[in-house]
């Protein structure tokens, strides 16, 4: 086969100092030719001038990226705590700022959580036992919702109304033990509730304002608010049982359930703390394999100017349309005989 000047292709060639693996660097970017006198490719200046060292982020890593990134929006960014060591404890600020970090690695582990959901699921249950006993509600469909807390009277309400007769929807008379029981699940819920509000002063002071840059936790704060602002206010308010306002009984008793929120947020954080691992392992693995596949080619890369390397100085080189040919037929002739593979 007879070929031009023009045919033949050069690539830069290696020499005993290139490099022959990732790890190794070249000593320089220039191209490095065939020394004959031979026109050289656009082709093989740009490789030349762009030859491959470290791997380069793939689509798929870009898009993995931004998940990640847009879940720790929603997740407060975990905040890794620097060794003793790292941070001299000599003056106040840098102590401050290791307690801070040690406190909001404190708040980001996983048993935190669960500890916070538990508490807020206790909350509920004793919120629907104070709603049986503290209002004696009596479970039917056709109740008015005026009427929705009906209980006993005392003798002293009953000596008010000049009435001998209890109500028909009363399902529990008054007694000591029902005071007490009634007392007592007030303050627990009372107590539940100012541990919800310590856990959100303490998470503003670990992580800042941006611990309110996200609307699940400023919805959850108000919410824990106003449940204890209402709590304190319906007991402390002078309000009598009897007297209380239909309204606001029921205002109050549903935005006591509202306060399952709580464990709503803290359950979409866990979850997104445990996504966000996942995802990052996942990442490392792509990692590691795309890793494997960039030595590989590389090791191909080696292989082929090699061969180039023989032919261009043996003069068979072919030229870039037949090597492209050749490439356009065995890659239809692969695929159709993958397509056939599939049918079978």
């Amino acid at each position: 086969m007879d070929l031009t000047e023009s045919d033949v292709i050069v690539i830069p060639v290696l020499s005993d100092d290139a490099p022959r693996n990732l790890t190794d660097k070249p000593e320089s970017y220039e191209d490095k030719s065939v020394p004959i006198n031979m026109k050289i490719s656009n082709w093989t200046k740009v490789k030349a001038a762009n030859r491959r060292i470290l791997p380069r982020k793939s689509m798929g890593e870009v898009k993995l990226s931004n998940i990640i990134d847009e879940l720790r929006k929603l997740a407060i960014e975990v905040q890794e705590i620097q060794e003793d060591d790292k941070i001299s404890a000599n003056n106040s600020i840098n102590s401050l700022r290791l307690f801070r970090r040690r406190l909001a690695s404190f708040l980001q582990k996983t048993k935190f959580h669960y500890v916070i959901i538990l508490l807020v699921f206790t909350d509920l249950i004793v919120v629907l036992v104070d709603l049986v006993l503290g209002e004696n509600i009596k479970m039917h469909v056709f109740i008015n919702l005026a009427q929705l807390s009906s209980p006993c009277l005392t003798e002293e309400e009953m000596k008010f109304y000049n009435t001998t007769e209890q109500r028909d929807t009363c399902l529990l008379n008054h007694s000591i033990y029902l005071v007490r029981a009634d007392l007592f699940l007030f303050y627990f819920s009372v107590l539940l509730l100012i541990t919800f509000v310590l856990e959100i002063f303490i998470s503003f002071y670990a992580f800042g304002w941006k611990y309110y840059m996200n609307p699940i936790y400023i919805v959850d704060s108000i919410i824990v608010f106003s449940s204890f602002i209402m709590e304190m206010y319906f007991h402390y308010g002078n309000i009598g049982r009897a007297g209380r306002a239909a309204a606001a009984i029921v205002i109050l008793r549903l935005w006591k359930i509202i306060r399952a929120i709580h464990a709503v947020a803290h359950s979409i954080t866990l979850k997104n703390r445990v996504m966000i691992k996942k995802i990052q392992e996942a990442r490392l693995l792509l990692e590691e394999e795309k890793q494997q596949t960039e030595q590989l080619l590389e090791k191909q890369d080696i292989k082929i100017e090699y061969f180039i390397k023989i032919l261009t100085i043996s003069g068979k080189l072919p030229s870039t349309t037949q090597i492209d040919n050749h490439v356009n037929s065995m890659w239809e002739q692969r695929k159709n005989n993958t397509i056939n593979m599939l049918k079978h």
